[in-house]
């Protein structure tokens, strides 16, 4: 092992990290922002490129969409790593994919040298590096994220009411503490807060308004607790957050 350490022939993949922007076009349909390379490999892609020294995935994820987009894009989750030694053809690297949303036209910059917005299930023509896969995968999670709403849709309207009930019954004012994406989350901090004595409700599955899924997609839910107990509740969600275990590192992209 030492001999490697000193040998500077022996070569480590590169992290890379990639972003499936979610944005609507001029007509308001909703999409996926592609740019036309141009560099080698040359072709339409997803945004995304090389992490700098000292720079975290999540930063250069950011970073790179506004190079490239020219957007400002927020991100809402790590979606998968892709490490073929394959995947690039100048070398290997190790990629990130992050999936984000942003609002705005956006615009060819930097490695760019043209762009658009596309219907991911549409896109019937070939792309640089494996995006063809990883928007494929994409498709896949999002088919799975509906599924799972369309199970926790009942429970979190149901819940809600009860919260309104419950609020109406002892004259109780609530204040919303945080929002979640999924129930799975919204349960962890439900769990966190009742076992400190604080009662905790949910608003929605917000199923009109998520973007992009469609009314039968995972929604927004909005974590409520009496306005008594919000700074406690804070805390408590800040000492959680700090106690969580970093963010894996992992991710996609090219220069």
């Amino acid at each position: 092992m030492e001999e490697r350490k000193n040998d500077r022939s022996y070569l480590n993949p590169v992290p890379t990290v990639d972003v499936i922007i979610e944005v609507a076009d001029a007509g308001g349909r909703e999409g996926i922002v592609l740019i036309r390379r141009k560099n080698p490999p040359y072709g339409w892609a997803l945004p995304g490129g090389f992490v700098e020294y000292g720079e975290s995935l999540e930063t250069a994820a950011v970073r790179e969409a506004e190079e490239e987009t020219s957007l400002k894009i927020e991100l809402l989750y790590q979606m998968h790593t892709y490490s073929d030694p394959a995947r690039d053809s100048r070398r290997h690297t190790i990629s990130t994919v992050y999936v984000a949303r942003a609002e705005g036209t956006p615009e060819a910059r930097d490695d760019a040298e043209a762009i658009g917005i596309f219907s991911p299930r549409n896109i019937d023509f070939p792309l640089a590096f494996d995006h063809a896969r990883i928007i494929h995968d994409y498709l896949a999670g999002m088919g799975r994220m509906a599924e799972a709403g369309r199970g926790a849709k009942g429970e979190a309207e149901m819940t809600d009411e009860r919260a309104k009930d419950e609020a109406a019954d002892h004259n109780v004012v609530l204040k919303e503490l945080t929002r979640v994406w999924g129930p799975v989350e919204a349960e962890v901090i439900k769990n966190l807060l009742e076992s400190e004595g604080i009662p905790c409700f949910f608003k929605g599955l917000m199923l009109q308004t998520i973007y992009p899924f469609s009314a039968d997609g995972l929604g927004e839910i909005k974590i409520m607790v009496p306005e008594k107990d919000l700074e406690t509740a804070k805390g408590l969600l800040e000492n959680m957050a700090q106690k969580s275990p970093a963010d894996d590192d992992s991710s996609p992209g090219e220069a």
